[in-house]
């Protein structure tokens, strides 16, 4: 009985130690084991920004043949990630210059948007363009293709010249023509005349044009009234 004795108090112990050493390993274990990346929660009214690279102030330019084809003053400019879509908010200023590199139209809107290593552009949201020929336009979106020389405008969009004001939805302006043609329903105050028609072809620079269908409805005030806006303030 008495060589037993001994033994008891050592196992306590060695118990005691196996229990204290696997709490100071679960301890470890919790601190040390990797854990998934928690999410960030959005701030309310915080615009989440797409990956890529935002440049402040730049200013685009676009060559053909050794002549500068158009340019834009861009008040903030994303690439996004791969370096294949451009996206700009406030696009302070883009001439498109001619062949021979000469001024054609300016255009200012909201936000321009195209793709690096293309030649065209779209913008949107306020869009204004005012042509060289004392032409202005005005509308919600329109496209630039640089081959054809061509302002597409698919939305409701108006024309002001010297001559006439034309209200449309969906026109088309050749600008080294000086030719705008509206497939649709197009109503065109010139004079004291208001003229409703469709097919119209209009000739920014001498105010000649062609309009099928016509209905000549004569007006005058209403006339006056929208050609008074042709004149400064």
């Amino acid at each position: 009985m008495d060589e037993k004795a001994p033994c008891q108090p050592n196992r306590k112990l060695i118990g005691a130690i196996i229990v204290v050493g696997c709490a100071v390993l679960g301890v470890v274990a919790a601190l040390t084991w990797p854990r998934p990346p928690q999410e960030s929660t959005p701030v309310p009214g915080q615009a989440q920004q797409q990956p890529g690279i935002t440049i402040q102030q730049p200013v685009l330019k676009h060559m053909e043949k050794g002549q500068l084809a158009w340019q834009a003053q861009l008040g903030e400019l994303h690439i996004a990630a791969g370096g294949q879509m451009l996206e700009a908010k406030g696009l302070e200023e883009a001439i498109i210059y001619s062949q021979a590199g000469e001024p054609l139209v300016r255009v200012t809107a909201d936000q321009i948007t195209g793709q690096t290593g293309r030649r065209d552009f779209e913008v949107s949201g306020n869009v204004r363009v005012v042509s060289y020929q004392a032409a202005i336009i005005t509308t919600d979106k329109l496209r630039w293709n640089q081959e054809q020389q061509l302002l597409s405008c698919p939305d409701t969009v108006e024309v002001k010249t010297k001559q006439a004001i034309i209200i449309t939805s969906g026109l088309d302006y050749f600008v080294a023509q000086d030719l705008v043609r509206c497939p649709g329903q197009v109503t065109m105050y010139a004079g004291e005349n208001t003229v409703v028609g469709s097919n119209l072809e209009y000739n920014v620079a001498t105010g000649n044009f062609r309009l099928e269908k016509i209905q000549m409805v004569f007006h005058a005030e209403e006339a006056k009234k929208k050609l008074k806006e042709l004149r400064p303030q």
